[in-house]
């Protein structure tokens, strides 16, 4: 069960990267992590999103927050970069998988939508023709379905209609305030109202910070709940 993690404060640029083999990394490929005078060799075992988790015997040596040298040995070729430990299962590390690293691991999907229920209000429509801000005279809930680095998924009541190809003005509440600025790519009818798809097109470098470290702990977080589930529905098999 996960004990603690970290998200905070993490850097997301990592410049010592060295890919002796333009090939993806597979899962299980054999993994030494380093950290100051201490090497040890696990398993990668799972790669998704912001997240790697290495199953590794000496877990307990690594404490939130370390700085890690990570080397990959798989069919490809080697993989080394610099990461982060966010999260420590028994048994096992999670570190973060830079951002330019993504397309490498081939059971990674590029930016996935994490499913969440936080609320939110709509304050203003903008016509995307002349950039006119149209304040709404009662501001408009939503739901927060799923969110990702790039967009969100959201539902509003029957009673407001934002229609195809709306940008919105709206501030989402993740725990801190998260003001955006979005472009409605996708509409769809359900029961009670209506469920947008929708894509940033406004954010300040601060909150795009936010929303990141806010996304790895809900990955982390969703990641050893299905994994523990996992476990129960071995247990009682």
């Amino acid at each position: 069960m996960l004990s603690r993690s970290v998200t905070s404060g993490i850097s997301y640029e990592y410049t010592d990267e060295i890919f002796k083999n333009p090939s993806t990394v597979l899962i299980h490929s054999r993994t030494v992590v380093e950290k100051n005078d201490f090497v040890s060799t696990g398993l990668l075992s799972y790669a998704e999103g912001d997240i790697l988790e290495i199953e590794i015997p000496e877990y307990k040596v690594f404490e939130l927050g370390d700085s890690v040298k990570l080397t990959v040995y798989s069919a490809g070729g080697i993989f080394t970069f610099q990461s982060t430990v966010v999260a420590k299962d028994e048994g096992s590390l999670i570190v973060i998988n830079p951002p330019q690293n993504r397309q490498r691991f081939i059971e990674k999907r590029s930016n996935p939508r994490i499913e969440v229920s936080e609320k939110g209000t709509i304050h203003k429509l903008i016509r995307q023709d002349t950039n006119e801000k149209q304040t709404l005279s009662k501001a408009v809930g939503l739901t927060v379905q799923n969110i990702s680095v790039s967009g969100l998924g959201f539902t509003v009541r029957d009673e407001f209609d934002l229609g195809h190809d709306s940008v919105v003005d709206a501030e989402l509440d993740l725990g801190f305030s998260f003001p955006c600025v979005c472009e409605v790519i996708r509409r769809e009818k359900i029961e009670g109202g209506y469920y947008y798809g929708a894509q940033y097109v406004q954010l300040a470098s601060d909150k795009a910070n936010s929303l990141r470290a806010y996304v790895l702990k809900k990955q982390v977080e969703a990641h050893f709940s299905k994994k523990n589930l996992e476990m129960i529905k071995r247990t009682f098999k």
